[in-house]
């Protein structure tokens, strides 16, 4: 808690203030998160208007410049309690982070009592993009985290990316993040060719009937255009059971791509994108399977090919790209080249891209 009986000169701001307060956003002298401190600037004479090369250079001095290695920096000047932070003090600082050995994109100002910031891009007689009292340095770093901590400053002040191929749909780039995605079924049936034995017949009516109403979710992934400039996704599931995630890993079931043929993502429900998933899985004996059936896991007895393919068909509204799947999977068997099982299952997709 900061004294309100005792008036504090710069070096007394500097000290108990400004350094407290850095060092609780996250930054620290000759770190990635950098604090440099009262930095000389000398300006151009043209600078302020000042055209002949015999004029004397324009100079200043950055109290302290707080730099995010790759990303952004900012500066922030002292002023001692007394001084009131008027439209001058304000232009010094926005003076300061515009410099080209400085480049901020804040610029803020700091006399003990109160904190105020502007954005390099606002004039000194526009309102402030900050304003907040000091009165508890712990309380004072966490209003201004999400501006001013090498976190925001590496999320929203970094260089911009530059991205000169089609975007996805409006609003979007070539590229996006996908933050969350879920497939809910609402059925799974089966069928083969050839007659299947009782136990077997079993077996697969109670492993559709579990399939029917499970939800698969996925915690991540991306979607963008691939060097062809098809649109491509990938999404990151989570897997129920240690060794289905392992056999997915084992198999790269996990690299699997849905792929689109269209220019654009749609988001006309009448005229939907479709993503289309064709692989195949070649099944070992001996390889642990999680078993639908029983939730339980299981080593397989005998050799197994299990072609998979599917689509999703869908449009985006409002960041969701929303939806229906089909999904259709086909078991054959080499020592019984007879016998093919065809599993088939429908539901609703649901899947968020990050704009």
């Amino acid at each position: 808690m900061i004294d309100a009986t005792r008036k504090m000169n710069e070096a007394d701001v500097r000290e108990d203030v400004a350094m407290p307060l850095l060092r609780a956003l996250g930054y620290a002298a000759g770190t990635a998160n950098d604090i440099i401190r009262e930095k000389a600037l000398e300006y151009p004479n043209n600078f302020l208007g000042r055209k002949k090369k015999a004029d004397p250079p324009l100079r200043g001095r950055a109290d302290y410049i707080l730099t995010v290695l790759g990303a952004g920096s900012w500066t922030l000047e002292i002023k001692a309690e007394e001084v009131e932070i008027d439209r001058d003090a304000i232009e010094q600082a926005i003076t300061y982070a515009r410099h080209p050995q400085v480049s901020g994109s804040y610029a803020a100002v700091l006399n003990g009592r109160r904190f105020v910031a502007f954005h390099n891009t606002q004039r000194s007689d526009e309102p402030l993009l900050i304003d907040l009292p000091v009165a508890e340095i712990t309380e004072l770093a966490k209003a201004l985290e999400n501006t001013l901590s090498p976190h925001a400053v590496r999320q929203n002040c970094s260089p911009p990316k530059v991205d000169l191929e089609m975007p996805l749909a409006a609003g979007l780039r070539s590229s996006a993040t996908i933050s969350k995605a879920s497939i809910l079924y609402d059925r799974f049936s089966w069928r083969s060719n050839i007659p299947v034995p009782k136990e077997a017949v079993a077996t697969l009516d109670e492993s559709c009937r579990r399939m029917s109403g499970l939800r698969v979710s996925a915690s991540g992934g991306w979607i963008k255009r691939d060097e062809r400039s098809r649109i491509t996704a990938k999404l990151e599931w989570l897997f129920p059971n240690d060794d289905l995630r392992k056999f997915a890993e084992q198999k790269q079931i996990a690299d699997m791509e849905y792929v689109c043929l269209t220019s654009t993502l749609s988001e006309d429900p009448l005229k939907p994108t479709i993503f289309h998933i064709v692989g195949k899985i070649d099944i070992e004996a001996g390889d642990s399977l999680f078993d639908m059936a029983t939730w339980r896991t299981k080593i397989a007895g005998i050799d197994a090919v299990l072609a998979y393919g599917g689509q999703a068909t869908g449009f985006l509204e409002a960041g969701i790209f929303q939806g229906t799947v089909e999904a259709k999977y086909e078991i054959t068997f080499p020592t019984m080249p007879a016998l093919r099982i065809i599993q088939s299952g429908f539901g609703k997709l649901e899947l968020s891209i990050l704009r």
